[in-house]
């Protein structure tokens, strides 16, 4: 519903919290104990939150600048809903392979019949190319249930249908940032998908012939590849004086700029940043004095490190440390865990959280909501359902078997 039914994200959202309370009502009284593991993944989704509202409180700024985050606190429930329930992963599998191949039709629907330089869904086109180039690894990396289903060709074609039309929906969005995860993708599957060697060399010479194939064969991808290296070119040979032209038609350029500007003001303001809702101020301030060019003025750095130097200064980069480096220590334990289903699922929560975080080197995602909630909604979930299954509260492999 993220990408393919417009306010989808929050329909979703409400829905799955709003079951998560029914559930945990049902439970009452709850077990809060948490082990080790679960207070890092608390301490992990709350400390950048909790900064954020510090900042917004005692500088005086609009409750906006807090309320994405927010997503990350009100989304607690999900996990101890899914800690407590009895759980089945299968219709988590289903979804994400239905997500997948809807993102993919969508996108070759609005290519051909609406606009063909605006493949979006119904969300903006960086998010759409993003989470689509996700779902579809994601389905890709269901193949690790494989022996747990009955019907195992129909399974290993509908993961590999997912997987292909999530590949498609990205590529016609034209989000290039997010294609910088692939070596990611292929460098985690190298590792740890369970499956002989050979196997995984031939998954890897599909996936990148499948790639060089979509560069030469389809002209808009080709050129958008293309695009970055003659941008770069040219904003490392142009002046000062010839920027500001050069910049108003250069998405690279303009990215570099401004993640320039968000150096520099990290440097004035090291310790605490300027605040959430100064950085377009700080901005301008910065092409006033001709630091930079005299560029298009953002409320954001469009990297979320940078933007949190920027903001927050070392506090800022101290939440962001503690956000990724957490939710990546939860999910690698299950990663390594000796049971397939945890591994599962602790690989999609490793491919999640990594993903998340080569997105946010070159777009601003805590600054959107679709990338948000589905960040924070997708790890309660995953997580939940993980110390459920450790917690001996279903027995998953019956319940992946029909």
């Amino acid at each position: 519903m993220v990408l393919t039914v417009q306010h989808g994200v929050n329909i979703a959202a409400a829905i799955i919290l709003l079951s998560s309370l029914i559930v945990l009502l049902i439970h009452w009284p709850l077990s809060l104990r948490l082990n080790f593991k679960e207070k890092v993944l608390f301490a992990a989704m709350l400390c950048l939150p909790l900064i954020i509202a510090l900042d917004v409180s005692v500088r005086d700024f609009r409750f906006r600048y807090f309320d994405f985050y927010a997503r990350f606190i009100l989304a607690l429930p999900i996990y101890f809903a899914c800690r407590q329930a009895v759980v089945s992963v299968k219709p988590f599998v289903t979804g994400l392979l239905i997500g997948s191949i809807g993102a993919g039709l969508l996108a070759i629907y609005q290519w051909h019949y609406v606009d063909a330089s605006n493949v979006h869904g119904y969300v903006i086109k960086i998010s759409f190319g993003n989470i689509s180039l996700l779902l579809g690894m994601m389905s890709l990396a269901s193949l690790f249930l494989i022996r747990q289903y009955r019907y195992q060709k129909l399974f290993f074609i509908s993961c590999l249908l997912a997987f292909a039309m999530g590949l498609v929906a990205s590529a016609l969005s034209g989000s290039r940032g997010g294609w910088v995860a692939l070596p990611f993708f292929i460098i985690l599957f190298t590792l740890y998908f369970p499956t002989q060697k050979r196997t995984k060399l031939a998954g890897i010479f599909l996936l990148t012939s499948f790639m060089a194939m979509t560069y030469h064969s389809s002209a808009h991808v080709k050129s958008r590849v293309n695009l970055v290296s003659q941008e770069m070119r040219h904003y490392f040979a142009t002046d000062m004086q010839h920027h500001t032209q050069v910049l108003q038609t250069s998405s690279i350029g303009l990215r570099m700029e401004v993640w320039k500007a968000a150096w520099l003001i990290f440097q004035e303001h090291p310790f605490i940043g300027v605040g959430s809702g100064n950085f377009n101020t700080a901005l301008q301030e910065k092409i006033a004095a001709g630091e930079v060019a005299d560029i298009y003025i953002f409320d954001h750095a469009h990297n979320e490190p940078l933007h949190l130097m920027a903001i927050l200064g070392l506090l800022g980069v101290f939440g962001y440390a503690v956000l990724y480096g957490g939710l990546l220590y939860y999910f690698y334990q299950a990663l390594i865990s000796p049971h397939i289903e945890a591994q599962y699922l602790g690989f999609l929560g490793v491919m999640l959280v990594g993903a998340n975080l080569i997105f946010g080197l070159s777009n601003y995602s805590f600054g959107h909501q679709v990338n948000v909630v589905f960040l924070a909604v997708m790890t309660m979930g995953i997580a939940g359902m993980i110390s459920c299954f450790e917690q001996g509260h279903t027995g998953v492999d019956d319940l992946l078997r029909p």
